[in-house]
């Protein structure tokens, strides 16, 4: 039997060697006189403190980049404002879009899959109670131990373990995180606390500061010369959506305007108060209008009535009801933000009462962006009770999260800016001279530990491993250029990757994309196609990362641990199939298809039943544009056509390539695939509308693997859609250049290629369209027919008094479809 001894008394005698001699001081003051020298060639700092400084590290949970006052919100939080005022704010702070990972990385400086507390392939990870830490993996309490901290845990852990047993000297643990009135899972020291009944005086926002002042208090009269390590970890507001019927109150008036209306002014209030680079952010990123929750519970709206919605739609569209129900959570949401924030007041009342406000850091953040999912849990929902009593249980849903997330896109879990980046406000009234300021440095919840243990002089065990963590010590008393770095993001398997300016990232289960943030944060323009290079070594790089946490994260399991977890998804069994009938749905009508992908993307093969008669090789169609649409249902009857003949139909879903070069090789991919599985060298194109770019620009590259072309109301001219303004990016050079060289790019420009290769060309179009004027599209591509002399290789179908519409005649239209089977057949 081994003897455990009582750990408490060593390190008080610990504490007491230390008050003589205290190196985390040395440190400190070590680290002030080096930026002070740094200082004399244009960076300035203040004096150094007489003492290693207090830390107050803040995390709110589920908050969105535009909730607070400082950050643009109308929700009023003077107290987190007034530190931004005297202090810093951060506008590219990230997270990893999801609480506990964040939780893991934030106490321990380590990416969250490093230390198994975020899902990896074939690892046994997670949140919860999955995934231990590695014995390496040592918390900040423990950390800062050393430079003589005590520390002080309050609310919410999501890490393995017990507070306490982690290096905290103090803890109010809350395990029951769907109650804000009555919980009944708590703890204090590691002792259960006594179940909150209905009716006591009690809401968990104001409890937690309750316990926050208590230890201050203790640490004031029995601790005062030991510096102090305060975790401030609040659940709000995270759902369910419950806070004080007056705070309610302050707030019910002001959302009945609608989300639409709330993030155009508090856009608006971030562009007076210069909060976000112009050139970055120009206007905020576009609702994603068919974007619902990251999970889909279907019982949850059976249980919430007709007022829920799961889209971000317009604010007009909604019912009454609708408008009702969704202004009154968002008030209930707000109401948490500004409770939260009368909470800080109270502790930072505490620490000055204590005088120890000059001296002490205060660090505010956000586990991830505010949260789009709708479900109901715990104690259920009553749907006669007040919205935000302790009997109602609601979420903030797409709509709204849309808004607190302005100006990025999409919400928690997902790996776009609007999932990660979130505030951060930082003060040290005695340690640094900067004050109301921003920097724009990227920054990620990684570098807090590496920050605090560069500051206090405190290291990692000498057993970890290397941390990839950056102080930003630098940037206390003025924005210093950093070095581009790379980050890197994995949760619920959406990926991204930051490397300077440039960031791709990936949705669970669909293709990379590419977006440079020095000049599109909203992430808007996809620059997949023409960086493609760029891309692949991005891609690359994020797939090594991988591997490399994979093998430091596996590195003390034995195999038979390991086995276990090979078949283990990102997320358990029913959360995993909510988040899968969640994903936004590919709306294609196939017919007799397989799906697939081709270098990332999308790809679908339409086979017949049987083989054409006669046919060299297996015939098939080239149809484009393929996105998530396209082909529909009003082609399904001529799709049928095509199959009953033996000719199969496929395409690639390249996204708005509308005629680009770049998205020559994914076109290439799929020709061999298909060449590979025993089809014809030489198919017919379709394009329909837009997609005659696409065809256009496959025709021009490779004639010699062309049949014909057939086309439906085509495009040839980019000019006329989508104009320059919007097809330049994938082209990969401005709008000016894409005009001035149109012989260069443009396909109707360049057509005299499909006349000179002798391609056959059928088209239908309607006179009467206004989006592709017949005359500068298909008229146009006839007349360089003409000027070949290949007038008889080109027939254009005029549908008199029709416009760019669904009329049937444009999709049942039998010499068309006569004219691609023969040519497929030919082909």
């Amino acid at each position: 039997m081994m003897l455990q001894l009582d750990e408490t008394p060593l390190r008080s005698l610990r504490r007491r060697i230390r008050s003589t001699y205290r190196p985390s001081a040395f440190a400190a003051v070590a680290a002030f006189i080096f930026f002070a020298g740094v200082g004399s060639v244009g960076r300035s700092m203040a004096a150094p403190p007489s003492s290693t400084p207090n830390v107050l590290l803040i995390l709110a949970d589920d908050l969105g980049f535009s909730d607070l006052g400082c950050y643009g919100g109308e929700i009023k939080t003077p107290n987190l404002d007034s530190i931004a005022e005297q202090g810093l704010r951060f506008t590219q702070f990230y997270n990893t879009a999801r609480c506990w990972p964040t939780r893991g990385s934030l106490l321990t400086g380590y990416y969250a899959q490093q230390i198994r507390r975020d899902h990896l392939p074939g690892v046994p990870t997670g949140g919860g109670n999955r995934g231990q830490r590695p014995a390496w993996a040592t918390l900040l309490p423990a950390l800062l131990d050393p430079a003589g901290y005590r520390s002080y845990h309050i609310g919410k852990w999501h890490l393995d373990g017990m507070p306490t047993e982690s290096g905290f000297d103090r803890s109010y643990y809350l395990q029951d995180l769907g109650r804000y009135f009555n919980p009944a899972r708590h703890l204090r020291d590691g002792r259960r606390l006594p179940a909150i009944n209905d009716g006591d005086s009690f809401y968990l926002t104001s409890a937690m500061a309750d316990y926050a002042v208590e230890d201050l208090k203790d640490h004031a009269a029995n601790h005062a010369g030991e510096p102090f390590f305060q975790y401030l970890a609040f659940t709000a507001p995270h759902f369910p959506l419950q806070a004080l019927p007056e705070d309610i109150a302050l707030y019910d008036p002001i959302y009945t305007v609608g989300w639409d209306v709330i993030r155009k002014q508090r856009w608006k209030r971030m562009q007076q108060m210069g909060l976000l680079d112009d050139d970055a952010v120009s206007s905020p990123s576009a609702p994603e209008r068919q974007l619902g929750p990251p999970y889909h519970f279907p019982e949850a709206f059976e249980i919430l009535g007709d007022g829920e919605i799961n889209k971000p739609v317009p604010w007009e569209s909604l019912t009454a009801e609708q408008k009702q129900f969704q202004a009154k959570k968002m008030a209930v949401h707000a109401a948490m933000v500004h409770r939260m924030d009368v909470a800080i007041g109270r502790v930072f009342q505490q620490i000055r009462a204590m005088d120890q406000w000059d001296n002490t850091l205060i660090m505010f953040l956000s586990d991830n962006g505010a949260s789009a999912e709708i479900m109901v849990r715990g104690d259920g929902h009553d749907p006669e009770a007040p919205a935000g009593s302790a009997a109602s249980y609601l979420c903030l849903g797409p709509g709204w999260s849309t808004t607190c997330n302005t100006p990025f896109r999409r919400h928690k879990t997902w790996t776009h800016e609007g999932g990660i980046s979130t505030p951060m406000i930082l003060s040290w009234p005695a340690g640094m001279t900067a004050r109301g300021e921003f920097r724009r440095q990227p920054q990620h919840v990684i570098d807090i530990a590496a920050t605090l243990l560069e500051l206090t002089g405190t290291k990692h065990p000498a057993d970890a491993p290397e941390p990839p963590g950056q102080s930003f010590l630098d940037q206390f008393a003025s924005e210093v250029p950093s070095e581009p770095r790379t980050l890197w993001w994995y949760h619920d398997e959406h990926r991204a990757i930051r490397q300077g300016d440039w960031k791709a990232v990936a949705p669970e289960g669909e293709p990379w994309e590419l977006y440079d943030l020095s000049t599109d944060r909203t992430e808007s323009v996809d620059l997949a196609l023409p960086r493609g290079d760029r891309l692949d070594q991005m891609v690359a790089t994020w797939q090594q990362m991988l591997d490399d946490m994979i093998e430091l994260a596996s590195r003390d399991l034995p195999k038979s641990v390991l086995g276990a977890a090979e078949d283990q998804n990102a997320r358990s069994g029913r959360m995993w199939e909510a988040q899968q009938a969640a994903k936004p749905k590919r709306t294609q009508v196939l017919i007799n298809a397989e799906t697939f992908r081709i270098k990332g993307r999308h790809a679908f093969l339409m086979r017949p039943n049987e083989p054409a008669d006669g046919a060299t090789g297996k015939p098939w169609i080239f149809y484009a544009p393929t996105l998530s649409p396209y082909p529909d249902r009003n082609e399904s009857w001529m799709h049928q056509q095509f199959l009953d003949a033996g000719v199969a139909v496929a395409g690639i879903d390249v996204g708005e390539a509308y005629g680009s070069p770049h998205s020559q090789r994914y076109f290439d991919a799929l020709y061999d695939d298909m060449v590979s599985k025993g089809y014809s060298r030489k198919p017919a194109l379709l394009g329909r509308s837009r997609g005659g770019l696409y065809v256009a620009r496959f025709a021009i590259e490779r004639p010699n693997r062309v049949a014909a072309i057939g086309g439906i109301y085509p495009v040839f001219d980019y000019t006329d859609y989508p104009g320059v303004q919007r097809a330049a990016a994938v082209y990969g050079v401005s709008a000016d250049e894409l005009q001035f060289h149109q012989e260069r790019w443009n396909p109707i420009k360049q057509s005299e290629v499909l006349a000179e290769a002798q391609i056959p060309v059928y088209i239908i179009h309607g006179t009467d369209d206004r989006l592709v004027p017949i005359a500068s599209n298909s008229a146009a591509l006839g007349e360089v027919y003409g000027e070949r002399g290949q007038q008889e290789l080109f027939q254009l179908e005029q549908a008199a008094g029709q416009g760019h519409s669904a009329w049937p005649g444009f999709f049942r239209c039998q010499p068309l479809i006569d004219f691609l089977i023969e040519a497929a057949r030919k082909g």
